[in-house]
């Protein structure tokens, strides 16, 4: 997977979900990638996401930002 599929992949999480953040960035990290996104409240998030099967990252994502909302 490509930084541009998991930027891909939160948008239609973020979206699909109704969450409130908005995707801010992306970067590769050791063990996958760290995403960032900013809640509505203007909150940095901050979270590890291992690479992987997209239906497995897909669902890190989910529980990861519906924890934080």
């Amino acid at each position: 997977m490509t930084a541009s599929d998991v930027e891909r992949l939160v948008r239609q999480v973020i979206v699909q979900r109704g969450l409130p953040f908005t995707f801010v960035s992306v970067t590769s990290a050791a063990a996958g990638w760290l995403v960032t996104v900013r809640a509505e409240t203007g909150e940095v998030v901050k979270f590890s996401l291992r690479d992987g099967r997209p239906v497995d990252m897909r669902s890190t994502v989910e529980d990861t930002l519906e924890e934080r909302a």
